[in-house]
């Protein structure tokens, strides 16, 4: 009998600067891997679950590699290459036309031979008929005809999938339904937080790059993981900065993919070191975070460190953290150690909290409930400035949690008002770390 894998997985490799990742773009049908004329600008491995045909498989992109480089970094990216190649259904080998059968080329091509893995030859900016005869030379690195595709002019690409689809026709088991629905967690926070840290211990494998340089992550890395019967998507990104500290084309980019993970994610993991405490990088990364209507979960990270550099207790601490901004008692703050492990897996559980959170339903009776002793029309307003009624007040969304309180008249609501109402609502529903918004409405009813 047959042995299928039901998710079989396409691997992209090659020499740095071929196309890798703007083909990995493409064949997902949108930009997850940062892509700029850059050498080396992929790092980790980057991948994503699709469906193609009656499939579902995994797409993943590598970074480019060099036999001769030595350095630490180096060696990490290709620790990752070798991974992920052992890891493959498939091996998707991409070259460069243009430049024709390079050294490195012949390198890679020896590499791929000792996973003995089913490889394709994908001949990447053929872009004109003249060069589709150059694509040809491709043969002399025995894996058979190449597939000429250009990234640039979009060309092949649907031909290329065709053939992808008929390679994984005898390896994986139709899909018949969806599937459990993936929680998806999003580890975000400044440069050099330990988030990549996080993640590997999390796994319990070296699954993306640490290294001690600010900016080692670049793309948002996706890795989908069970535990305790549960499916997550965890999703590794590049630290958020200040737009004042951004350097380069390639932190641009990828900072656009860690704010798109936030948009994508369930639940947001915003890591702080507790060297450094609340930042005001941090306050920024919080408000997108709400802005975005997205459940988060704090974590001080390096509190190993902390505890042996002084005498100072977690709840000293997290006083210390809302002291230095109040808006922080809104969220479940923990402890935890990337580097040991403490409360790294149990963090989970309180992601799972947040994200059933969101899906919070509350009737219209104990909404009002909660404001028949407590009526905001209490709230002092300014001089002259006429004081609204309230009449009543109903849950009008979730996922982000949303309310409407209709009153007499809007214009007349102040700040203060929703405020009032939000801790009102917050001290009675279980809304720690959850974003909340408050609608203010017209109605021609009375209050009786």
């Amino acid at each position: 009998m047959k042995n299928y894998n039901p998710v079989p997985t396409i691997s992209i490799a090659g020499r740095p600067n071929v196309g890798k990742s703007s083909l990995f773009n493409l064949l997902l049908g949108q930009r997850r891997a940062v892509v700029v004329e850059q050498s080396g600008t992929t790092r980790d491995r980057v991948e994503a679950v699709l469906h193609m045909g009656k499939f579902c498989v995994k797409i993943v992109d590598t970074g480019g590699y060099l036999a001769e480089e030595g350095d630490e970094l180096s060696r990490q990216v290709k620790d990752q290459i070798y991974r992920a190649m052992e890891e493959a259904s498939i091996i998707l080998m991409v070259t460069d036309t243009i430049e024709g059968v390079s050294p490195a080329d012949k390198e890679v091509a020896s590499l791929l031979r000792r996973f003995s893995k089913p490889v394709i030859l994908v001949a990447n900016k053929t872009d004109n008929d003249r060069l589709k005869a150059d694509a040809l030379e491709f043969y002399q690195l025995g894996f058979g005809e190449p597939e000429e595709i250009s990234c640039l002019h979009r060309r092949g690409i649907r031909k290329l999938r065709r053939r992808i689809l008929e390679s994984v026709e005898g390896i994986a088991r139709p899909l018949e339904e969806e599937g459990a629905r993936y929680l998806k967690i999003a580890v975000v926070g400044r440069p050099n937080v330990g988030k990549s840290s996080f993640v590997n211990n999390l796994l319990k494998r070296k699954r993306v790059i640490v290294s001690d340089i600010p900016g080692t992550t670049r793309d948002s890395i996706d890795t989908h993981f069970s535990c305790e019967g549960d499916e997550y998507i965890l999703i590794d990104t590049a630290g958020l900065r200040h737009r004042r500290k951004v350097r380069t084309v390639v932190d641009s980019y990828s900072m656009m993919r860690s704010r798109e993970s936030i948009k994508r994610a369930d639940v947001v993991v915003l890591l702080l070191d507790a060297a450094d405490g609340v930042t005001r990088d941090d306050i920024g990364i919080l408000d997108f975070i709400e802005e975005n209507g997205k459940a988060c979960l704090i974590l001080v990270n390096k509190w190993d460190l902390a505890e042996r550099a002084g005498d100072i207790s977690m709840d000293d601490y997290r006083k210390h953290l809302v002291y230095a901004s109040a808006w922080l008692s809104r969220f479940p703050i923990s402890f935890v150690s990337s580097i040991t492990g403490e409360n790294v897996v149990s963090s989970l559980s309180m992601v799972k909290v947040l994200d059933s959170n969101l899906d919070l339903k509350v009737s219209t009776s104990f909404l009002n409930s909660i404001f028949e002793k407590e009526d905001p029309s209490r709230v002092p307003v300014p001089r002259r400035k006429k004081r609204p009624n309230f009449l009543y007040i109903v849950q009008s969304s979730q996922r982000p949690v949303e309310f409407k309180y209709f009153v007499n008249d809007p214009s007349s609501v102040a700040p203060s008002h929703l405020s009032f109402i939000e801790n009102q609502l917050r001290s009675n529903l279980p809304l720690s770390g959850i974003p909340v918004k408050v609608l203010i409405r017209r109605s021609r009813k009375e209050k009786k």
